[in-house]
């Protein structure tokens, strides 16, 4: 096992600095402060209203949280350079590298991803409640930074060693993220659990387990923007579930990345008004929500 694989399957996480050139970033925050910042009458899929709407921009920065960036020029071809500008980035040959060293395969599926500009809150929570891999805990999410993260912006957290926590659930809290959530909180608090907030500079990229809780710390000052992205991938010799406490297979289709042939893509029907209630996703009730200081 190498240093990587053998820091991530002891710990949940790993952390690498200056992973993604600070160039390709930069080119893509000024596409985007040009071309979705200054046009604000655009329609998304955003995440902290569970629906396609418009976008808010207030103070200069994105309010919603959108999502399966990856994929979005599916939702209107208009996105389609908007599109390949978030791939540039999220399908970056030094993201796979890692992925690749930790579970020592070269191909994966990324089946999610999202793009945060204004710190939005998230509770502490595991992927896998969500969705997840078979066998479970073979996902992997990376949470990208797009600039330097100001202490006050509310930072991204994880719990060390949480992966191999054995959270038993009901079957209300199975069907109902808001308790699932406010269990999480009680076991942290609870148990003590020790909560890491690493400083993530602009290039650095945070992976983590399914397992893994994790969650975003309490915003201090409302004028720090926490700009980045986050993607899950799945080996893809590995199966797509509902989740942890339901095993039913999640068929999807995917597409290639121009700028890496180690990745697929799951394309995602943002029109398929069945799929919340067919899978659990946080409530709107709880997705601004911040646990911890």
């Amino acid at each position: 096992m190498n240093k990587y694989s053998n820091f991530y399957k002891n710990n949940g996480y790993l952390v690498i600095h200056n992973l993604i050139p600070k160039k390709i970033i930069d080119e893509f925050n000024k596409y985007f402060s040009e071309n979705i910042i200054e046009k604000p009458k655009l329609r998304f899929s955003l995440m902290d209203k569970q629906k396609i709407d418009l976008i808010k921009i207030k103070n200069g920065y994105l309010q919603n949280p959108l999502g399966n960036v990856h994929c979005i020029k599916y939702l209107d071809q208009k996105y389609k350079k908007f599109n390949n500008e978030c791939l540039k980035i999220i399908t970056n040959k030094k993201i796979s590298n890692i992925l690749n060293k930790i579970y020592n395969r070269k191909k994966f599926n990324m089946v999610m991803s999202m793009l945060f500009d204004q710190n939005a809150g998230t509770p502490a929570h595991q992927d896998c409640y969500y969705l997840d891999s078979l066998p479970h805990g073979n996902m992997t999410a990376a949470w990208i930074a797009l600039e330097d993260i100001n202490i006050e912006a509310g930072r991204f957290y994880v719990i060390p060693k949480s992966q191999n926590l054995n959270v038993n659930l009901s079957k209300d809290e199975i069907e109902n993220p808001n308790k699932y959530e406010e269990k999480i909180e009680k076991l942290i608090k609870k148990k003590k659990l020790k909560i890491k907030a690493p400083f993530l500079k602009k290039g650095s990229v945070l992976f983590w387990n399914s397992g893994t809780i994790h969650g975003s710390l309490k915003t201090i000052n409302k004028l720090f923007s926490r700009k980045s992205f986050t993607c899950h991938f799945i080996p893809i010799d590995l199966k797509f579930v509902r989740n942890r406490y339901n095993d039913e297979i999640r068929e999807f289709k995917t597409f290639n990345s121009i700028h890496n042939n180690d990745i697929k893509l799951r394309i995602v029907n943002f029109n398929n008004s069945n799929i919340k209630n067919k899978y659990i996703s946080r409530s709107t009730k709880n997705f601004n929500r911040q646990n911890f200081k």
